[in-house]
């Protein structure tokens, strides 16, 4: 299986886990599940997650290069945001590192997937 497909996959994966059981997904990543509103949040994660990696899964060879640079982006943003809240005290420290490593996994992810895309 190509990186391209491993990415999707693993998009769709987290994403549907994320929405559909956001309590548990929550604990998980050790984050607080008891707030209100992270379910909610989650979802919101968890809903981009599955469409990003749908659609990158089901493009077009010509279209993939594209899509794999929005998910780097997206991903990049996501370790930013990790490393941010880690610096402001919003995250304990073992939970930012967690954090920080799954989307940095998934920039290091995406950027073997761009390396195995033609053009």
């Amino acid at each position: 299986m190509d990186q391209t497909t491993t990415l999707s996959l693993a998009r769709i994966a987290v994403g549907a886990a994320a929405w559909l059981a956001p309590r548990t997904s929550l604990k998980a990543a050790l984050l607080d599940a008891d707030a209100p509103q992270s379910p909610y949040l989650l979802r919101l994660f968890g809903a981009r997650d599955v469409a990003l990696g749908t659609i990158t899964l089901l493009a077009p060879p010509a279209s993939r290069r594209a899509l794999l640079q929005v998910g780097l982006a997206v991903d990049s943003a996501d370790t930013g945001a990790a490393l941010l809240a880690l610096k402001a005290g919003q995250l304990k420290p073992v939970v930012g590192a967690v954090m920080a490593g799954a989307a940095g996994a998934a920039v290091l992810g995406g950027v073997q997937a761009l390396g195995q895309q033609k053009g």
